[in-house]
């Protein structure tokens, strides 16, 4: 009596086009799932063991990435025919900037940061510039708007002076990020093993 009860719950299984799906989702991607946290998990946890050596290998990566994507979009420039929609002169100027700013990454990993922190300085001064109108005016919660904005000036100041504290700032962002997609891929994977068993009894 109960194998045939369980060859009823299999024959129903094998018609069920959801259990179907889920088992073909499982068997594609359990390994991938597991394999991609254990990843993630291993670069993340190596992002705060050694954050400065994280960044420099980053940069070197990018910077000949930059160098490769320039020299072929200048050589695209320069070989370019000039036909409709295209831009020689547009291909050359913005593949040589790659290149430049892919040596520059490989030479001066460090030079990200001063990049990063004078953008976050010229958005910080900006929002103080508004912050100050919105005071001047006494238009909504200037106070906290303009304390925030000079907390965030303070910030981007401190990033240029101790260049190091804004590298390792962002390393560690980088690596909570990637122990976080460690833990979602952990998460989908359980529940797709979870919905597999469901739809198995």
């Amino acid at each position: 009596m109960a194998s045939a009860s369980k060859n009823q719950r299999a024959y129903r299984a094998s018609n069920n086009t959801v259990a179907q799906y889920v088992r073909r989702l499982y068997s594609r991607s359990s390994t991938l799932l597991i394999c991609e946290a254990v990843l993630f998990a291993a670069i993340g946890v190596f992002m705060f063991v050694r954050p400065l050596w994280a960044l420099s290998t980053i940069m070197l990566v990018a910077g000949i990435v930059l160098v490769a994507f320039g020299a072929y979009r200048t050589i695209v420039g320069l070989a370019g025919d000039g036909r409709p929609g295209t831009s020689r002169g547009l291909d050359i100027t913005f593949g040589l900037l790659n290149v430049l700013i892919g040596i520059l990454f490989c030479l001066f990993p460090f030079s990200v940061v001063y990049m990063f922190a004078i953008l976050f300085l010229a958005k910080a001064v900006q929002s103080l510039v508004f912050s100050i109108n919105m005071a001047r005016a006494r238009f909504g919660h200037y106070i906290f708007s303009l304390i925030v904005s000079v907390i965030l000036v303070a910030i981007a100041v401190m990033i240029l002076v101790f260049p190091a504290v804004g590298a390792v700032t962002m390393i560690y962002y980088l690596a909570i990020t990637l122990l976080l997609y460690a833990l979602a891929d952990i998460y989908m994977y359980l529940e797709l093993r979870r919905m597999k068993n469901m739809l198995s009894e």
